[in-house]
């Protein structure tokens, strides 16, 4: 896997994640979502790792992941993940009910090297391959 830190150099990268979810029918807020939700995790199977697949393989991926979500028990909401600095957004799921670990074994088995958790106050991001986590305030 190489250092324990791996991927962690992006992490600042991911912090900067412009992060929107589907709430009641409207798109909002990492923020707001986290006032209407609570604590909420963001997971996404699009463009695993260094791999950007096509827009057909990277949605089926993501419906193999709403169907685990389900499976788990969680009700998962539409979420987008997007690059400030560019029109880049992935789709993702904004999902309650999982703690760190379970939200970073499920984006690791994605091969995704992080997932995001979504407090009032705080985005973070959870490396899924190793110990890592980086934060920004909302």
């Amino acid at each position: 896997m190489g250092s324990p830190h791996e991927h962690e150099s992006l992490a600042d990268l991911y912090a900067a994640t412009i992060v929107r979810v589907e709430v009641d029918g409207r798109w909002v807020s990492a923020r707001d979502a986290a006032a209407s939700l609570g604590v909420f995790h963001v997971i996404t199977a699009w463009n695993p790792g260094e791999a950007r697949p096509s827009r057909t393989e990277n949605d089926a991926a993501n419906v193999q992941l709403h169907a685990m979500l389900v499976a788990k028990g969680c009700a998962p909401r539409r979420a987008v993940g997007g690059d400030p600095n560019s029109t880049h957004e992935e789709e993702s799921w904004a999902v309650t009910g999982l703690d760190d670990h379970e939200a970073r074994r499920i984006g690791a088995h994605f091969g995704q090297w992080a997932v995001f958790r979504i407090t009032a106050a705080e985005q973070a991001v959870l490396g899924c391959f190793a110990d890592w986590v980086r934060s920004r305030a909302l």
